[in-house]
C-alpha cells in the first residue's frame, strides 16, 4: 500500500499503480475510473496525496493516452487537491508535448505546402498519421501526431493547474521550450490562445505607478493578475485613499469589484465596473485593458504605469478572465514628490486616441 489507511481513494491509487507497472491496460482504465469515482467523496489531503501518485505515473505516459491521464489530474485539482505535486511534471511534459506538436505543424508546412495543417479532431488522426509516416521515421511520426491531436488534453490540465498554482507558473517559466513551442503553435492552432496567456501571467511584479494629475508616485506588486482589466481595479482599490497619505481621494471603488477582482468565486461575479483612468506607459502610448501586464513595456528593467484622466467613460464586465486564478496586490512604497517629478519627467505624457 501507499497510503497508511486504506481509504476508497488509496486502493484505487494501489490499483491503478499495479496495472501501470504489470502494464495492464484494461485494469488500468477500470482503475481510473475507480480513482475518479472515489474522488468524489475524498478529502482535500486524501486528493493531494493521490495526485502525487498520478504525478509519477503522468511522467512516464505517452502524448497521446498521458493527455486523457492528465485531464483526470487536472480534475483532481478542480476537486480540491493541491497543484503543487503536479507543477514539475506537467510543465516537463507541456515543453516535451507542445514542442513535438509545434514539430508536427512545421514538418506538415514543410511537406504539404498547399494543405493546411490537420484539425486536431481525433478523426482525423489516422489520416494524418499515415501521411506523415510516408515523410519522416514511423517512430517520430508516432510521437509527433501522438502530440498534435493529444494536445488538447495536455491543455486542459495546464489551464487549471497554471491558475491555482504560481509554483507551476513559474516552474513554466523557468522550462525551457514552453513558451517558444506556445508562441509557434500560436500562428497554427486556435485553441491555444488560454494557455499562452496564462504563460504570461506575472507573478511577485513590481510596478511604478504614477498619477500625473496629482504628481504623486507609487511601487506596487502584483502576481496572478490576468488583464488589464483586473489591473485596472486593483490599482484604484490599492491607491485609494486621504491625500494626506499620499493617496487618490474620491475613487469611489465598489468592495464588490475589488473582490471579484483578487479571489471571490464565480457567484460574486456580475454588474458593471466603471473605469478611473487612462492607463499609459512610459513612452506615452495606451495600454489598452484587454491586454495583459506582461506587455505594459519595462525600460530599465521596471514596467511604468501612467495613470491619466480617462478621455471617455469606460466600462467592463465585473469578472474575472481566470476564475480559479487568485491575484494580489500590494502596496509596496509611497513615493516622495521629488521622486514622482523625477519620474514623470522622464515619460511622456499619454497621446490622443489615434495618435
Amino acid at each position: 500500500m501507499i497510503f497508511e489507511s486504506a481509504t476508497p481513494l488509496a486502493r484505487a491509487c494501489d490499483t491503478l499503480m499495479r496495472a501501470r507497472r504489470e502494464r495492464d491496460l484494461e485494469a488500468f482504465e477500470s482503475a481510473t475510473a475507480q480513482l475518479w469515482e472515489a474522488a468524489q467523496t475524498a478529502s482535500p489531503g486524501e486528493l493531494t496525496a493521490a495526485l502525487s501518485a498520478c504525478a509519477g505515473m503522468l511522467a512516464e505516459l505517452g502524448p497521446g493516452f498521458g493527455g486523457e491521464f492528465a485531464v483526470l489530474c487536472g480534475a483532481l485539482v478542480e476537486r480540491g487537491a493541491d497543484p503543487d505535486p503536479l507543477a514539475m511534471v506537467l510543465c516537463m511534459r507541456l515543453a516535451e508535448v507542445a514542442g513535438q506538436a509545434a514539430e508536427f505543424a512545421q514538418v506538415w508546412t514543410r511537406e504539404f505546402p498547399d494543405e493546411g495543417v490537420p484539425e486536431p479532431e481525433q478523426a482525423e488522426f489516422e489520416t494524418a498519421l499515415e501521411r506523415l509516416d510516408e515523410v519522416i521515421a514511423p517512430d517520430h511520426a508516432v510521437r509527433l501526431t501522438e502530440s498534435w491531436f493529444g494536445l488538447a488534453s495536455w491543455m486542459r490540465c495546464a489551464t487549471t493547474v497554471l491558475q491555482q498554482s504560481p509554483t507551476a507558473r513559474l516552474a513554466c517559466r523557468c522550462t525551457p521550450g514552453v513558451r517558444a513551442a506556445f508562441t509557434a503553435l500560436e500562428q497554427v492552432r486556435e485553441d491555444t490562445g488560454w494557455v499562452s496567456m496564462l504563460l504570461s501571467v506575472l507573478d511577485a511584479e513590481q510596478l511604478l505607478v504614477l498619477h500625473r494629475g496629482t504628481g504623486r508616485g507609487w511601487r506596487v506588486s502584483i502576481s496572478g493578475v490576468g488583464d488589464n482589466f483586473q489591473l485596472h481595479v486593483l490599482l484604484a482599490a490599492a491607491l485609494s485613499g486621504p491625500a494626506s497619505a499620499g493617496m487618490l481621494e474620491g475613487l469611489r471603488v465598489d468592495p464588490a469589484w475589488t473582490a471579484v477582482a483578487l479571489d471571490a468565486p464565480y457567484e460574486a461575479f456580475g454588474g458593471q465596473v466603471k473605469g478611473w483612468f487612462n492607463l499609459v506607459d512610459a513612452y506615452g502610448g495606451w495600454i489598452w485593458n484587454e491586454g495583459v501586464p506582461a506587455d505594459i513595456p519595462a525600460p530599465e528593467g521596471l514596467r511604468i504605469i501612467q495613470l491619466e484622466a480617462p478621455p471617455y467613460e469606460r466600462t467592463w464586465d465585473n469578472s474575472r478572465r481566470f476564475p480559479m486564478m487568485a491575484a494580489s496586490i500590494t502596496l509596496d512604497e509611497v513615493l516622495s514628490r521629488d521622486e514622482a517629478a523625477m519620474w514623470l519627467s522622464r515619460c511622456t505624457e499619454g497621446k490622443p486616441l489615434g495618435g
